[in-house]
């Protein structure tokens, strides 16, 4: 005989667990992406080799690193210029700006989750939508690193790429050595943040779910 509650329990179940597919990424955001991480990692590889050659030979000669690092330094420049006008002409910079309310509590919620809750294996606290898809910690970090931090790298990049160009504002500032102690430090900093978002894409509902999501474009959000 036909189980009609067995049936109606097991369909239940099935849309508590069911999820929706939100298209997060759109395909401009996720080329420049992939050709952001790729600039930014064969940077940090180049400059490696640039500080220390005789540890990494990567790209050949001493010279080679060098010339190749600056090449990818005004690509870089070319794409975060590419990005801003992007995000300002469609108006997609409001997923990098903090709401009141995800400033407090929303910033606690999240740093609680990511330094506890997660390793408890609790649900995110955040659950993004296509009009707001970053939590509010990606938020705060993304618009740092973005819109204050990426323009300092990029100008300090190109005061030491051209010295001449710029001489009396460097002399202004201490000399080139500053410029170049400065780069060093916002280039190990970005270093690090490029360690921590790889991790932090590995914190989904799934380990390759944010991967995936940055190649497809859909995200899944569960439904409970």
């Amino acid at each position: 005989m036909y189980d009609t509650r067995r049936f109606e329990i097991y369909h239940q179940k099935e849309k508590i667990t069911m999820s929706e597919k939100l298209y997060l990424h759109p395909i401009t955001e996720r080329i420049w992406h992939w050709i952001h991480a790729v600039l930014i990692l064969l940077l940090i590889i180049s400059g490696i080799q640039i500080h220390w050659p005789d540890s990494c030979g990567i790209f050949g000669s001493f010279s080679n690193a060098i010339s190749l690092h600056n090449w990818l330094g005004l690509l870089l420049i070319a794409d975060f210029v590419l990005w801003l006008l992007y995000n300002l002409i469609s108006r997609r910079i409001s997923h990098y700006i903090l709401k009141k309310e995800e400033v407090y509590p929303g910033m606690i919620v999240q740093a609680k989750f990511y330094a506890f809750d997660i390793f408890k294996n609790r649900p995110h606290p955040y659950s993004p939508s296509e009009d707001n898809k970053f939590n509010p910690l990606q938020k705060a970090t993304y618009f740092q690193f973005m819109l204050i931090m990426m323009p300092l790298l990029l100008i300090s990049g190109i005061l030491y790429l051209y010295p001449s160009c710029f001489s009396s504002f460097i002399s202004s500032i201490g000399g080139l050595k500053v410029v170049a102690i400065f780069h060093y430090i916002m280039a190990v900093i970005f270093t690090a943040f490029f360690v921590a978002h790889i991790y932090l894409a590995t914190t989904g509902h799934t380990i390759f779910a944010d991967f995936i999501a940055m190649i497809t474009g859909y995200a899944e959000k569960e439904t409970h």
